[in-house]
């Protein structure tokens, strides 16, 4: 499964990594993507710097419109969001942990572009985290 910065960047042409990304866009739209990502990249496509139309992005998001494509956060996930909060220091990166237990709930893995997100999700036991920046 991808986090909203591979989605972002998979997504928009102009976007300087998205020829890193696209290819995990692709395979999500085939497959399922976490549907924290796709409102979170709903959010990110209509305000700066892209300001898409609704329209577009209801475009653009089609491959996930079908319920078969969205994996669900677990209502535990959110608990556990609420028990761990404070000895993950946990802040605006709420939803990279919860993307993170997304992904780990339904036993995929997770690529991200975000060197935060990878750092967080690779505390979890049992989830695969594909940083796809170079280290550095």
């Amino acid at each position: 499964m991808i986090d909203t910065s591979v989605m972002v960047a998979g997504l928009v042409r102009n976007h300087e990594l998205h020829a890193v990304a696209r290819p995990h866009v692709v395979e999500s739209a085939r497959g399922q993507g976490p549907g924290i990502v796709v409102a979170k990249t709903w959010a990110a496509l209509r305000r700066a710097p892209w300001n898409f139309h609704a329209a577009t992005v209801a475009q653009t998001l089609g491959p996930w419109s079908s319920e078969r494509r969205v994996a669900a956060t677990a209502a535990s996930a959110y608990a556990e969001a609420l028990r761990a909060g404070r000895g993950l220091n946990l802040g605006g990166n709420v939803h990279a942990f919860l993307i993170a237990m997304t992904c780990r709930g339904h036993g995929l893995p997770l690529a991200t572009l975000d060197r935060r997100q990878a750092s967080l999700a690779s505390g979890l036991t049992d989830l695969e985290t594909i940083l796809l920046l170079a280290e550095g």
